[in-house]
């Protein structure tokens, strides 16, 4: 399956950057209770399930958690398809928080919410193995964005960019890798229909390094993209030390 041929576009944000997209900080926690949480771990496994056929899966299930309880899904690499797929649980418990000048101009209100990954089948997913930062780190990440939303009274969509604290922090000693990038693939695999008529959205977490994000903001989406893009396949793949395309 070549998911590049799958992506499509999303929608504006609050505070702007010159590509009309969102710039968010880390200083301002939620404060007000959130709504009575939604369940819906059954429909989103169906669905991975349906549309990553024929891989064995697990679960990292979280110990203890404080905003909302995520947990992060892992389906095996096959011959066809030689990478691991991750996906969290949990982060559309509770409805994300859209301003309403930007559910406005929305087709559709997308404010429940998960994330997900592609790591190369050689990574080292075992209990053993993530004690290493360097492996745990895309795991981290996912929880971090799960929880971002929630924790901030806010929202992430499609081209939203996230640095790794405001000075760009690698997320770990084997990668300069240090932001990430909010994109989706096609709705076949990006929306799960959940038997109350929710909608919920698989956003995928692209990490960039902080020229690319620099570059995103100002030239826009589409043009970051193409020059993803012209690492072929690889650039869906997560890879901690690829080459800078924007350096």
């Amino acid at each position: 399956m070549n998911f590049f041929k799958k992506l499509f576009g999303g929608v504006e944000s609050k505070e702007k950057a010159k590509d009309g997209t969102a710039i968010y900080t880390y200083n301002q926690q939620a404060t007000s209770e959130p709504p009575a949480p939604m369940q819906y771990v059954e429909e989103i496994v169906t669905h991975f399930e349906a549309v990553f056929a024929g891989r064995d899966s697990s679960v990292f299930h979280e110990i203890i958690s404080d905003t909302i309880h995520i947990d992060v899904n892992v389906m095996s690499p096959t011959e066809e398809e030689p990478f691991w797929v991750l996906y969290t649980n949990g982060m559309s418990d509770l409805p994300m928080t859209i301003p309403d000048e930007v559910q406005e101009q929305m087709e559709e209100v997308v404010d429940r919410a998960e994330v997900m990954m592609f790591l190369p089948g050689s990574w080292e997913l075992t209990e053993e193995s993530l004690q290493d930062e360097n492996n745990y780190w895309p795991i981290r990440l996912m929880k971090q964005m799960a929880r971002f939303p929630h924790q901030y009274n806010t929202w992430l969509g499609y081209g939203h960019t996230i640095p790794n604290y405001e000075n760009y922090e690698p997320y770990a000693d084997g990668t300069g890798l240090n932001g990430v990038i909010l994109f989706q693939l096609s709705e076949e695999v990006s929306v799960i229909s959940a038997k109350d008529g929710t909608r919920i959205h698989a956003f995928f977490l692209l990490p960039l390094y902080k020229e690319e994000m620099e570059y995103k903001l100002e030239y826009g989406m589409d043009a970051l993209l193409e020059k993803l893009f012209a690492l072929g396949d690889d650039a869906l793949i997560l890879n901690p030390n690829r080459a800078n395309t924007c350096k």
